[in-house]
């Protein structure tokens, strides 16, 4: 009986948490889950729970917190494919490298095809201009999934970094012309062309990002840069003038601004 009342209290806080995630009350989810896991420390079902919990941290942007529950959970189930891959993501957001690279071997040890894993490694290995192995692990990736666009476009990213310009452009345009409205695959195409000297077919580009995004910060100061290469700096002041009534600092616009004068 004793068991009894143990695993329905520990169920009844786990529904109010999932509950609450719903609803989007992390904090309160939060406190939930960690009364399911007290309420019987040695359940089965704790490293659900403590993955759980290790999301609505990371959602809350409790990093460390998020890593020391997913570590947890790990415990009950070592080679849990979902939570090494959540552990390993909230590594990336720490800009620990090295040990979410530990977590996306592990998962590809024991699924060589997890899509989300090899592009994650591939942009730990481009981090390390280990370019070769990442561009490996882009192929094997596309070669499962053609259409994944997170991996096109850091295949891209990558040609654009060993100066491989024209092929980056390639497969930018093949995104842009899939996703016409989409202002990120613009802007990289954009930068593409920057360094190929062909600024005018950079500021289309960017043109059309803006007009996608009007409030994007960023942007602007990319046309400014791109408006400086041009001599044109009345034209880049003005962007900087939009990016800091977006609310952009405009102490961090300062050599920028210098170059206007």
């Amino acid at each position: 009986m004793v068991f009894l009342a143990f695993a329905q209290s520990q169920n009844e806080w786990a529904d109010k948490a999932y509950t609450y995630m719903e609803q989007d009350s992390l904090a309160q989810a939060e406190d939930c889950f960690k009364r399911a896991i007290e309420a019987s420390p040695t359940s089965k079902q704790n490293a659900m729970l403590l993955s759980n919990l290790g999301a609505v941290q990371y959602r809350r942007g409790l990093l460390h917190e998020a890593i020391e529950s997913y570590t947890l959970a790990l415990n009950h189930s070592p080679l849990a494919i979902p939570i090494l891959m959540a552990r390993a993501t909230a590594y990336l957001a720490l800009g620990n490298d090295a040990k979410a690279y530990t977590d996306l071997c592990n998962v590809l040890d024991k699924d060589n095809n997890h899509a989300d894993a090899l592009y994650y490694r591939a942009f730990v290995y481009t981090n390390r201009h280990e370019y070769a192995a990442a561009r490996a692990d882009y192929k094997r990736l596309l070669a499962l999934k053609p259409d994944y666009e997170n991996g096109l476009l850091g295949l891209a990213l990558l040609d654009q970094r060993e100066g491989r310009l024209q092929s980056a452009e390639l497969q930018l345009t093949t995104l842009v012309e899939r996703h016409p409205l989409n202002p990120t695959y613009l802007q990289a195409r954009a930068n593409v062309l920057i360094e190929r000297e062909l600024y005018d077919l950079a500021l289309l580009d960017l043109e059309a990002a803006i007009a996608l995004h009007p409030t994007d910060a960023y942007i602007y100061i990319a046309r400014a840069e791109l408006y400086l290469k041009m001599q044109r700096r009345t034209a880049a002041k003005n962007d900087l003038n939009k990016a800091v009534a977006l609310g952009f600092p405009r102490l961090s616009l300062s050599e920028l601004y210098k170059q206007c004068e």
